[in-house]
């Protein structure tokens, strides 16, 4: 089941929200966080029923590490050792469900797994490593059986995230469909579940339309061609994630769960490490707090040098690729975004700011290099668009990407691409809509068109999953 289905918006999500507000108010908080977790199992099922007593025996794992880990009887050591059996066990279930065949074709041998990634592996797994460290660090009490289940299992960010951390989510359990506030937190959800729908239904959508036609077509791309398709995957990726960012948090939202924000406006940025710091954050939190830090701390206790802190860099961002998928692209993608930082830090050195404008150009520019290596199915075809870039036969035509996309979808696709093209860069962002949000008539009548237009987009057929389902 997807956030962006039909099904679940108008049967599955209504059902569990109002579910959850009946029980809360006339049985107990217990009952509708109950309710959810059978909800969460339900969903996910769903979409991959062969794989549910893989969660389950993920988290029912992970618990009781995380309960060994809290034991007053295990000294130091013992713990460690514990921790470390954890992480272990969590990494090899992820490399043998994910990475196996890539594994064996890198010393010659043949496809050996046959199976599809396990739907949200590399998300669960991530919040169980969190869950894990910091029961190790004791900056958590262990779980009840009852709470981790329903933290690891919480449909709206099971398959993609964001990346939850025990301690935020558990900490909210109580507050599950609560009365205060209620009306207010209803529609604050349902407006930036509109605002997520439309982001992905209309605006990712339309993007991919062309991105696919021009990805289909890179060996005969003019300059123009490849700049089209490029920018048309980067927006898409932007539009499609963030939007399924906003989905979950407002699904969330309606049960009186706060999840962390995910995005903040990433095309803006200045420098490399801003733009980590306003995509997909809860990732960049991940990668700062449990892969950088551990790697700085592993070169010696001295003075973090700005070499140190570039090679951290470096290797935690490749990392964090690779965790992307078993391919060399999303290998080299990490690599590049690591080796985008560490520029920056050695030209923070120079003291010699760029202008704000040239600034955000710049780092445009690159991520939107680093993108065409994230969507090609292979280097070589990485490496032909990018040359496609600079140099081709043929300099302004778009021919090969639009005639690939029949002429009415074009007119259907055009206001949507240019919309997305500004709001990218101007505007507020989802999160400042919503909080500054009031029901009001001329804001119920824009979620109401914003809902409208986007049902219209899916029941065209003319759109697909979310892009970081498949990670």
């Amino acid at each position: 089941m997807s956030l962006v289905s039909v099904v679940f918006l108008f049967g599955f999500l209504p059902i569990v929200v109002i579910g959850t507000h009946l029980l809360r108010d006339f049985v107990s908080a217990k009952a509708a966080q109950a309710w959810i977790l059978g909800a969460s199992l339900v969903f996910y099922a769903g979409g991959s029923v062969r794989f549910l007593p893989l969660l389950l025996a993920s988290a029912a794992f992970n618990w009781g590490v995380g309960r060994a880990l809290s034991s007053p009887r295990y000294a130091q050591p013992t713990r460690k050792r514990i921790m470390i059996f954890g992480l272990t066990v969590d990494v090899l279930v992820l490399c043998v469900a994910k990475y196996t065949n890539f594994i064996v074709g890198i010393f010659g041998g043949g496809r050996v797994a046959h199976w599809a990634f396990p739907l949200g592996i590399s998300f669960f797994t991530i919040a169980q490593v969190m869950y894990l460290v910091d029961a190790y660090e004791r900056l958590i009490p262990a779980s009840s059986a009852f709470d981790h289940f329903t933290f690891a299992s919480f449909f709206p960010n099971v398959t993609a995230g964001p990346l939850e951390r025990v301690k935020h989510f558990v900490g909210q359990l109580n507050d599950i469909g609560g009365q205060d506030g209620r009306d207010e937190r209803l529609a604050r959800g349902i407006a930036l579940m509109a605002i997520g729908l439309f982001k992905k239904a209309v605006i990712a959508d339309s993007f991919a339309r062309v991105a696919d036609a021009g990805y289909a077509n890179v060996a005969t791309l003019s300059i123009a061609g490849a700049w089209l398709t490029s920018l048309a995957y980067t927006f898409q990726l932007y539009f499609d994630f963030s939007g399924y960012s906003d989905l979950a948090i407002g699904a969330a939202r309606l049960l009186g769960i706060r999840l962390v924000n995910n995005f903040n406006a990433p095309y803006r940025s200045r420098t490399m490490s801003e733009y980590w710091q306003r995509w997909h954050i809860s990732l960049s939190n991940f990668i700062t707090t449990y892969l950088y830090t551990p790697i700085i701390r592993s070169m010696g206790r001295g003075r973090v040098t700005v070499h140190k802190a570039c090679v951290a860099s470096l290797l935690a961002m490749t990392i964090a690729g690779f965790w992307h998928g078993p391919a060399w692209t999303f290998v080299l993608w990490g690599t590049l975004q690591g080796a985008g930082i560490a520029a920056y830090q050695y030209w923070k050195r120079l003291k010699r700011p760029m202008p704000d404008v040239a600034a955000t150009i710049v780092t445009f520019l690159f991520i939107n290099l680093t993108m065409v290596v994230f969507r090609s199915p292979s280097v070589p075809t990485a490496l032909t668009l990018a040359g496609r870039l600079v140099y081709a036969p043929e300099v302004l035509g778009v021919g090969t990407v639009l005639n690939a996309i029949p002429s009415a979808a074009i007119r259907l696709i055009a206001l949507p691409i240019a919309f997305g093209g500004v709001v990218a860069f101007a505007g507020p962002t989802s999160s400042e809509l919503v909080e500054g949000f009031q029901l009001r008539r001329r804001a119920a009548a824009g979620i109401a068109v914003a809902v409208a237009v986007s049902v219209a987009f899916i029941v065209a057929g003319t759109g697909s999953d979310f892009v970081y389902r498949a990670f």
